[in-house]
């Protein structure tokens, strides 16, 4: 599927999210956990601060709450995984959520872009 070139990077960065959520179902991704925790984090915070108020602005407000909701609740998901526990419970929310900004989050922004951005 094609993005929105303001999209496309994040999107890029879903792949490496997807790598990590399998090995973290599998087991013993801690370590590599930990050295994308920063990556993962950023990526977060550039979601919310530049996505979520365009989804509020945009009529939907719904979106926006589910995509902090999703990051927080993966945020403390990370915290315990990263010490090796709860790793499959880790990586299968972090697939959910990708899946979830892939299918629903990314088209209603691209539908937003195309009403604001020429």
């Amino acid at each position: 599927m094609k993005r929105h070139p303001h999209l496309v990077r994040l999107s890029r960065e879903h792949h490496a999210a997807l790598r990590l959520g399998r090995h973290l179902l599998a087991g013993g991704a801690a370590a590599e956990l930990r050295a994308e925790h920063v990556a993962l984090v950023t990526h977060f915070a550039e979601e919310e601060r530049e996505l979520a108020p365009l989804l509020e602005t945009g009529g939907h407000g719904a979106l926006a709450a589910r995509l902090r909701a999703e990051h927080a609740h993966l945020r403390s998901l990370f915290a315990t995984a990263a010490d090796g526990v709860r790793e499959a419970a880790a990586g299968q929310a972090l697939i959910a959520h990708v899946r979830f900004e892939e299918r629903e989050l990314f088209p209603a922004i691209e539908t937003l872009f195309e009403e604001v951005l020429p």
